[in-house]
């Protein structure tokens, strides 16, 4: 068994996408009340690295881009002497290593070749995908401590000044943060299968017909924008100061506050529906049917979310986007 006692540093890592970040802070924040009085470090990729500033429960963010060799992980993860290790993303060079440090506790999958370098391992595949991205990464601890809360808590924060700087950069869009507006985010960066462009477009001009008090904020990565562009150009041609385009325009924590006052976020399923989601905000969100990218394992975190699904597990274009609009209007008027 593992002796909570005597644990004072700990190590967990996840150094995959945007939204596997995001669906592991619950561990994180688990992990901090089963050891109260340990040292938390989370290992990540570098452009994820930003978003988890101040984090509550997390004491050091270490990037997988500041430590580019075998020989620079093994010699900084033996000065840092975890007691335990949780590999989430299960990876060959990190569990070779923690044994290689003989780190006490080593907790990973049970499921992989290299699963021996593991002295304490959770026998669940993820390719089933019948649970959702967060109780997998929980149950990495609950296999262990009985005491594991089921419930998800976020911490994203930002200050007051960085509020200040990034209205300022968004009244350059002739838009205040007090405005009312909805988020589009038509990218996935091809994590799932999305919803058409062509939809998109037939829900921006219905959009744009029935909510006129409403402005369309489109948000994406520099790549997207002849996506974004492509909606943009074909929607009514009087709509043009209800649309502003700010795709490529933002990093990771500008997005978290323009999340953070939008009235509605709307989205394939890709890394910023969880920020949404952990946010608790008013999301729509598109999913296709089929394992292992359902929204039964990856839907966001957010009570007010609905998630819309095609009868044909294989054709997006089978949603239909007056129910989109339907729910919406319902969403919309809750927040009134």
């Amino acid at each position: 068994m593992i002796n909570n006692k005597n644990i004072k540093s700990i190590l967990i890592t996840r150094t995959d996408r945007l939204g596997d970040v995001i669906l592991t802070l619950p561990l994180i924040t688990a992990t901090k009340k089963v050891f109260r009085d340990s040292k938390i470090n989370f290992f990540v990729k570098e452009y994820v690295s930003e978003l988890l500033i101040g984090y509550k429960d997390i004491d050091e963010v270490i990037t997988e881009e500041s430590l580019k060799t075998f020989r620079e992980k093994y010699r900084y993860f033996k000065h840092l002497d975890p007691d335990l290790v949780i590999n989430v993303k299960p990876e060959f060079e990190l569990a070779l290593i923690f044994f290689m440090l003989r780190i006490k506790y080593r907790i990973g999958t049970g499921y992989r070749w290299f699963s021996f370098l593991y002295n304490y391992k959770v026998y669940e595949h993820r390719k089933v995908s019948d649970k959702h991205e967060s109780d997998y990464n929980l149950n990495l601890l609950k296999n262990f401590f009985d005491e594991v809360n089921p419930g998800k808590e976020f911490f994203l924060k930002y200050s007051e000044v960085e509020k200040k700087t990034f209205a300022k950069k968004f009244s350059s869009y002739n838009t205040d943060l007090e405005d009312n507006y909805i988020i589009v985010h038509p990218g996935s960066g091809n994590s799932a299968k999305d919803l058409s462009p062509d939809k998109f477009r037939e829900y921006v001009n219905k959009f744009l017909n029935k909510f006129n008090k409403y402005k369309i904020i489109f948000t994406g990565l520099e790549n997207e924008s002849p996506l974004i562009d492509n909606i943009i150009r074909s929607a009514d041609k009087n709509s043009g100061s209800k649309i502003v385009d700010l795709s490529g325009k933002l990093n990771l924590r500008e997005l978290m506050i323009l999340i953070d006052y939008s009235k509605l976020f709307i989205s394939n399923s890709t890394g910023p529906i969880h920020i949404a989601g952990a946010m608790n905000k008013s999301i729509i969100g598109f999913y296709p049917s089929e394992k292992p990218m359902s929204d039964t394992r990856w839907k966001p975190l957010s009570k007010h979310a609905v998630i819309f699904k095609p009868p044909d597990k294989f054709d997006m274009n089978m949603i239909n986007i007056d129910e989109v609009i339907l729910a919406t209007s319902e969403l919309l008027n809750t927040q009134k």
